[in-house]
C-alpha cells in the first residue's frame, strides 16, 4: 500500500471512522468476483437457488453475467408470487413453490415480518419480528433431480443455499445426485439465529468431508459490537489434479 494512502487509512481508523458501509459494497464485490470466476472455471450450466425468496440472487447473478440455467426454490406463497413476476421474461429461469431438505414431507414454516427471515426453524431472541405460520412442502433434491434437470444437456450444477438455518438439511437431501453439483454457496452462521442450527463450523466441516474446499468466505452480517454474525462460504469440489 503506497504510504500516503496508508497513513490516511491509519488516521481514519484512529479517529474512529465507521467502515461499515464501505465494507458491505467492497465484500459483495469480491464475492461476486470470486462467484463468476468459480461459475466460469466449472463451466456451470445450472444454478440451483434454494432459498431464492423474490430472485434476489438470480438477478446477481444475470448482473455479473450469468446466461445458463436457473431452477428457483421459495415454499413461502405470497413471495414466491413475487418470484413468479421475475423469472416469467427469462426462458432459462424457472422455479418451484417448495423448500428442499433430508426427507419429503410437509412441514410448517416460520413466515417472519422481514420474509427473507423465514424459516423452518423457530428463531432465537436475535430475531425479533412478529411471524406467522404457513404448510410447506419439503422435496429431497435426490427425489426431483431428474425431472427439474431434464431440459439441461449434461448439467453442471452450483448449489445456492440460503435458507435460514436449513442448509446442511437441504445439503443431505442431494447424496444421489451429489456427482452433478460441482461448487456450492452456503450461508453459515457464527452466531445461532435459529434454533438447532449447526454452527459454522460444523456446517464446514460436512461440506468438506463431502469433498468440496473453501474457495471463499465472506462477511453477511455483524453484531452491534461488531462481530460475526453470518459468513457466506463458496465452496468448490476438490479436484485432486490441481494440486
Amino acid at each position: 500500500m503506497h504510504h500516503s494512502i496508508k497513513s490516511s487509512v491509519m488516521k481514519l481508523i484512529s479517529s474512529g471512522f465507521k467502515m461499515e458501509r464501505i465494507e458491505i459494497y467492497t465484500d459483495q464485490y469480491y464475492e461476486l468476483t470470486h462467484l463468476k470466476q468459480m461459475l466460469d472455471v466449472l463451466d456451470i450450466n445450472c444454478v440451483l437457488d434454494v432459498g431464492a425468496n423474490r430472485g434476489q440472487f438470480a438477478h446477481q447473478l444475470r448482473s455479473i453475467g450469468y446466461k445458463g440455467n436457473i431452477i428457483s426454490f421459495e415454499p413461502v406463497k405470497e413471495v414466491f408470487e413475487v418470484l413468479t413476476e421475475s423469472f416469467t421474461g427469462d426462458s432459462k429461469w424457472s422455479g418451484h413453490q417448495i423448500a428442499l431438505g433430508s426427507k419429503s414431507e410437509s412441514s410448517i414454516i416460520n413466515v417472519w415480518d422481514s420474509n427473507d427471515m423465514s424459516s423452518l426453524l423457530e428463531s432465537t431472541n436475535l430475531i425479533e419480528c412478529n411471524s406467522k405460520t404457513q404448510d410447506v412442502t419439503i422435496k429431497r433434491l435426490d427425489d426431483i433431480f431428474t425431472s427439474i434437470t431434464k431440459n439441461i444437456t449434461n448439467p453442471i450444477v452450483f448449489l445456492k443455499m440460503d435458507t435460514q438455518g436449513y442448509d446442511l438439511e437441504v445439503f443431505k437431501g442431494s447424496e444421489k445426485c451429489s456427482k452433478y453439483i460441482q461448487g456450492l454457496l452456503s450461508e453459515v452462521s457464527v452466531q445461532p439465529l435459529y434454533k438447532d442450527m449447526p454452527h459454522y463450523t460444523e456446517a464446514l466441516s460436512s461440506y468438506e468431508k463431502s469433498g468440496f474446499e473453501l474457495f471463499n468466505l465472506s462477511v453477511v452480517n455483524r453484531i452491534s459490537t461488531g462481530g460475526l454474525l453470518e459468513l457466506n462460504a463458496l465452496m468448490k469440489k476438490v479436484n485432486k489434479s490441481e494440486y
